[in-house]
Order: C-alpha cells, then sequence, then structure tokens
C-alpha cells in the first residue's frame, strides 16, 4: 500500500512539474548548467534524461562518433555527448526543444558539434546512419495533448523507434535508452526479436527505477 501510494504521489508530481513549465528555467547536471525555455522536457528535474546523459562515457559514447540524439529537449543528451568528442545531430518534434538545444550547444562553445533539426523521431535523418543513438522515449501510452506533451505520451513512437532502428545504426553501432518502471512502454523491447538490450546502468529511486539499455542489432 505504502509503495503505491508513493508512485500515486510521483506521478501527481511529475505531472504537475511538467507543466510548471512556462518560465525560463536553468539546471545543473553534473555540474554542467542546461536551460530550458518554455514549453521543454526538463530531463534534469525529472531525472531521466539527466541519468541518460551521466551514463556518457568514453566506452559508451568514444571519441569521434557520429551520435544522434533523438528527442533532444533542451539538448542535455547531445551536450554531454559532444563532450565526449562526438559529432552530434540533436532532434526533436518540438521547434521550441530544437530551439533550446541549439541554445545550450551555443552557450557550451559546442556549436561546431551540434547540429539542431526538427521533426518526427526518424524522419529528421532519413537515410543516415549513427554509432550512437541515444534516446529517452515517452513512457506513456496515449495521444498528446500538445507539442510538448509529446515527450510524456505517445500510440506508437517507442515501437517505431525499435522497428525504425536497425536501418539508422551503423555497422557495430549502438542505442543507448532509458526507461522507468513507472511507465508502461517496457515489454515492447523484450518484445524486438531483431534486437538484443543489455542493461549498462541502474538506480533505484524508491518510487521508480531508471535503467540505460544498450541495444544493438541481432547478429
Amino acid at each position: 500500500m505504502r509503495s503505491a501510494i508513493a508512485r500515486w504521489l510521483w506521478r501527481l508530481w511529475r505531472t504537475l512539474a511538467s507543466r510548471q513549465d512556462n518560465e525560463l528555467r536553468v539546471r545543473a547536471v553534473s555540474g554542467t548548467r542546461i536551460v530550458v525555455l518554455p514549453g521543454v522536457f526538463d530531463g534534469a528535474t525529472l531525472r531521466t534524461g539527466a541519468f541518460l546523459a551521466e551514463a556518457l562515457d568514453c566506452h559508451t559514447c568514444p571519441p569521434g562518433v557520429r551520435a544522434l540524439d533523438l528527442g533532444t529537449g533542451s539538448g542535455l543528451g547531445a551536450v554531454f555527448a559532444a563532450r565526449q568528442g562526438a559529432q552530434v545531430i540533436a532532434t526533436d518534434i518540438n521547434p521550441e526543444a530544437a530551439r533550446c538545444a541549439q541554445l545550450n550547444a551555443l552557450a557550451h562553445h559546442l556549436e561546431q558539434r551540434i547540429e539542431t533539426r526538427v521533426g518526427d523521431l526518424f524522419e529528421p535523418v532519413r537515410g543516415e546512419r549513427f554509432e550512437v543513438i541515444l534516446f529517452n522515449p515517452p513512457y506513456f501510452h496515449g495521444r498528446p495533448r500538445d507539442l510538448s506533451d509529446h515527450a510524456w505520451r505517445s500510440t506508437d513512437v517507442f515501437d517505431r523507434f525499435l522497428r525504425e532502428l536497425p536501418a539508422h545504426l551503423s555497422p557495430g553501432g549502438c542505442a543507448l535508452i532509458v526507461l522507468s518502471t513507472d511507465g508502461d512502454i517496457a515489454a515492447a523491447l523484450s518484445s524486438a526479436i531483431h534486437l538484443t538490450a543489455r542493461a549498462i546502468r541502474e538506480r533505484d529511486l524508491i518510487n521508480e527505477k531508471l535503467t540505460v539499455y544498450e541495444i544493438r542489432v541481432a547478429s
């Protein structure tokens, strides 16, 4: 009962936090300040984006790789990947998110390493391949109410991501995604027989458990 109450309170807080976005915010992740514009998903306060970004190192994102940050939001993942020496394309269906990612690239003098594009999922990079793909997907099934709500819910985004991923990975490349036990999309990953997934980082936050998975095309 206590666990159920904790999960309910967490969902309520997270919903309220996601709606209190009518002001410009500045968040810090591992000492790196990230600007979050109004209407843009805050992956630092909501922890999932920060957890994925902090998983990037010389092993998961080697210097010189070509990386894609899908659903970039504020550009948090793109900034951390670029700091590892990656050449990054950051995409989002929300134009304000792409604008925010561009702003953070400029603020951290990474504009030569980060290119932003607007569009749905892989549409802005059709025909292109990457050694590393980052994704913090919408965790809940449902129809988004507006552009900013695409960060929270979708009818098919995660399924399409898993289906289209092999066409955008370079040979030997991998995707790094973060999932939460508070979401309802994880079952799709276990049923994707054309892919292999292994947990590389986990954190128990009491009200939810976050896991970063490394995904590769099955041999």
